[in-house]
């Protein structure tokens, strides 16, 4: 089954940083607060020390958006959920939270601060949000209205005009619905009237397997969801769609006893099934029977996996990940998630060699396809979770190594790229984030290339670089340029004001500041000099160059 690329699956663990996802092809599952029913309580702390709950929002229509700095999607949609957030939010009737279950504040400050997030943003330290609402996948949104009744529960990447048709649904105490011609697709291709598990045993595995199809066929389509251009899709009713057809082929399957041919069928089902009912330890006694059948079962081994890591057994889930690499010995992807997995289990010098061994494989297929960007991305991809595992194992040189190398990375790729930016600010963002983790430390600057649009002020046609300033709130910090050859203009935009060659600072209290800095040629489009910017709080003096 594959995974909406729209959808980043979790797992349960609240960590520093999030573990990967790429081989977590669970459904949300059914359980959770369903749309009409009242919202589940919960208390939360905000990144500024504020305590929120369910009852601090009555009176208002409540959009609660769960994220992950990791998650691709999540960022995909952050500019929408700010512009909608301004927008729905002038009446004074409408609130918008953020909550993050899977991290730790440096990093979130860090995006929050780069990515300019207006509304409130809480942390899940211990997981009972998630568990409260069922957060399985990322981004999932909730819009709860003014009674505390929730009035839609989206899981994809919400457009601003599908949020507002929510939200309005929610202002009327009413249900909101999830229409477009690709869920009329997905309906169609699980019509319960298409599958007649009637007959012998011969006919009933047809049957079954063609259930096995259609939710396939479903699945893809899920793919294909696209919230601004029309095609949102109702993740959760295609889920309970899909697990019913599920439930009819199991039933009709033990209907005929043992004389179906495929012995991995049955298991293979019922591992699904209980996977979406969040029966873990059932189902990974039923993956372990149709791996029984057949060991080599990739889908079978991925389920196993899952439900390993929900059953909080990281080195079961290390040892299928392992296998599935072995079947993939050109995926990196199996051996990311092994690494992260056998660093969970307290393997770390197991993970780290498999995570080595994840960048080699990554690196040596960059070398068979030079120029094709879909392999630069997984070694990305390697770096990235490499980093994120030798944080929270206590290794922070190793971890500014492979994001540095993350960054150089992102420059490989066309400027285009979908990852291009991301794994640019995802890389300035851990490095930041190291510094901010760091006890006592004083004022630390990153540098990277610009991404997104320019801050207001800023100099068309220079070399732009997002400069981030990090340290302790309220703390003055002096930055300045150092080695900027004659006729060269290095300039530091912030605040809707640019200063040429030094400027002051006061860090906010996120502790994170966003600066522009350019370099401006003397003329033409001459390539740009290597420059030092240097802060100085009054105390330690740190440095980045371009």
């Amino acid at each position: 089954m594959t995974r909406s690329p729209f959808i980043a699956l979790v797992a349960a663990a609240a960590v520093f940083w999030a573990e990967p996802v790429r081989a977590a092809d669970g459904p949300p599952g059914a359980a959770g607060p369903a749309v009409g029913a009242p919202a589940p309580a919960f208390a939360l702390t905000t990144l500024d020390g504020k305590r929120v709950d369910l009852e601090t929002y009555r009176g208002k229509t409540l959009v609660v958006n769960a994220w992950a700095t990791w998650c691709p999607p999540c960022r995909l949609e952050t500019p929408d959920l700010v512009a909608a957030s301004a927008k729905l939010g002038k009446a004074g009737d409408v609130a918008f939270l953020g909550v993050d279950t899977t991290e730790d504040a440096p990093i979130v400050r860090t995006y929050v601060a780069a990515r300019g997030l207006t509304y409130p943003q809480a942390l899940d330290p211990g997981g009972a949000f998630a568990k409260a609402y069922d957060v399985q996948a990322f981004p999932t949104t909730f819009v709860i209205d003014p009674s505390g009744v929730v009035r839609a529960r989206y899981i994809d990447v919400v457009a601003g005009p599908q949020l507002s048709a929510f939200v309005a649904a929610a202002r009327a105490g009413k249900n909101a619905t999830i229409a477009s011609p690709l869920q009329e697709k997905i309906d169609a291709a699980l019509a319960p009237e298409k599958f007649d598990f009637a007959g012998d045993a011969p006919a009933v595995e047809a049957a079954a397997k063609k259930a096995l199809g259609a939710i396939a066929a479903a699945e893809k389509l899920l793919d294909e969801s696209d919230a601004k251009n029309g095609n949102a899709t109702d993740f959760v009713r295609t889920r309970g769609a899909e697990a019913a057809l599920r439930g009819r082929a199991i039933a009709a399957l033990v209907g005929v006893g043992t004389g179906v041919s495929d012995k991995t069928l049955l298991p293979h089902l019922r591992g699904d099934d209980l996977r979406d009912r969040e029966q873990w330890a059932d189902a990974a006694d039923a993956y372990a029977a149709s791996l029984a059948a057949d060991p080599n079962d990739a889908s079978v081994l991925t389920g196993l996996a899952l439900a390993s890591q929900r059953l909080g057994n990281e080195a079961a889930a290390a040892d299928a990940y392992a296998k599935i690499a072995a079947l993939e010995p050109g995926d990196s992807g199996a051996l990311i998630d092994a690494g992260y997995a056998l660093a969970k289990a307290g393997r770390a010098a197991e993970a780290n060699e498999t995570l080595a061994r994840a960048v080699s494989v990554a690196s040596a297929n960059v070398a068979a396809h030079p120029g094709q960007p879909a392999f630069v991305r997984k070694l990305g991809a390697a770096y990235l979770y490499a980093g994120r595992t030798f944080v929270p194992t206590g290794d922070p040189v190793h971890a500014r190594a492979a994001f540095d190398e993350l960054s150089t990375v992102a420059r490989r790729l066309p400027a285009n790229d979908e990852r291009h930016d991301m794994y640019l600010e995802e890389a300035q963002e851990a490095i930041v984030a190291l510094e901010l983790g760091k006890p006592g430390a004083g004022a630390a600057v990153s540098l990277a290339p610009w991404t997104g649009a320019d801050l207001p002020g800023s100099t068309p046609n220079t070399t732009k670089y997002r400069l981030v300033v990090s340290g302790s709130a309220g703390r003055s910090v002096a930055l300045r340029a150092d080695g900027v050859p004659k006729g060269w203009v290095a300039s530091f935009c912030t605040d809707r004001l640019c200063a040429p060659f030094r400027v002051l600072v006061t860090l906010p209290a996120a502790g994170v500041k966003i600066v522009e800095f350019q370099l401006v040629p003397p003329k033409g489009n001459a390539p740009p000099p290597t420059v030092r910017v240097i802060a100085n709080d009054g105390g330690r003096e740190s440095s980045a160059t371009t």
